[in-house]
């Protein structure tokens, strides 16, 4: 990590390449022994009604909502939500650090094993009976998915603050998944300050920022995620490739790509222990 900085990962792009990673080594799957090493972790649930709940249960599908991973289990056995916040993440190899193993699916046919790892504890390990009961945790916590959000959808939400364009866009409940690295990658795209108020955003800068988020999280996805530290990995153990070609995080001084003026890092209002870099040249605040 870049010294004296703190970003919260993992982000949507981390998290979809958990899920994809995820999808399939667990769907279709049977859970032949689900092993709680870190009760610390678990809502909703004990670790010995969790365990009996997933023993012996299919995985019928991996998804994703905003930073959540999402298992649904067969039979019955309800919904397992994995908040990885700024320090899990799966693992199908086996992990370097077996200490910070938190969570262990021991599956059948062919017999294998997937660990979640957390090195902080900050991440939580959430049942519900259903999908209803999961939907309505989502929707206290998060707003539309970064992903999937329309573009008017977008302007209606920032419309109601006068937040600077950053904080709001990392504010879950405006819109899900997007945190300090993509903010300010999809800010410089779409060729807005940072802390331009949220609600003075004009109809063409909403079009560039709308489409820009697109482009951002897509791109970071198909780069496997950002790996700045031991942090984050792929399931697989392997560094993210995002941060190889990224425009203005983390580049302080260096020149910017696109008009070759020095990138600038600041801290803005609202983002304690989170510095923003941007462009003063393409990123304008008039």
């Amino acid at each position: 990590m870049i010294a004296g900085e703190v970003c919260a990962m993992p982000e949507l792009p981390e998290v979809e390449t958990m899920v994809r990673g995820l999808r399939s080594a667990l769907s279709g799957r049977r859970v032949r022994r689900l092993e709680v090493l870190d009760p610390f972790l678990l809502q909703g649930c004990t670790a010995g009604e969790l365990s009996r709940r997933g023993r012996g249960a299919t995985v019928v599908a991996v998804t994703r909502r905003g930073k959540w991973v999402v298992l649904e289990l067969g039979a019955r056995r309800g919904i397992l939500v994995i908040q990885p916040r700024m320090t899990g993440g799966f693992w199908l190899v086996e992990p370097q650090r077996p200490e910070h193993i938190r969570l262990a699916f021991h599956l059948d046919q062919p017999r294998a094993t997937v660990w979640y790892c957390d090195t902080r504890r900050l991440g939580k390990v959430c049942w519900f009976a259903d999908a209803h009961a999961a939907a309505q945790a989502f929707a206290r916590a998060h707003g539309p998915d970064a992903l999937e959000i329309g573009r008017d959808q977008l302007a209606e939400r920032l419309a109601r603050t006068a937040r600077g364009i950053k904080p709001a866009l990392m504010d879950q409940k405006v819109l899900a998944g997007i945190g300090n690295i993509y903010a300010d990658e999809v800010l410089f795209h779409a060729r807005i300050h940072p802390e331009r108020p949220a609600s003075s955003l004009a109809p063409a800068e909403l079009d560039r920022l709308h489409r820009a988020i697109g482009e951002i999280l897509t791109t970071a996805i198909a780069l496997e995620g950002s790996s700045f530290d031991a942090g984050y990995r792929t399931v697989l153990g392997l560094e993210g490739g995002f941060l190889a070609q990224n425009a203005v995080y983390g580049r302080k001084d260096l020149p910017c790509r696109t008009c070759e003026r020095p990138i600038l890092k600041t801290k803005i209002a609202g983002l304690v222990g989170r510095p923003t870099y941007y462009c003063p040249q393409c990123q304008s605040r008039h």
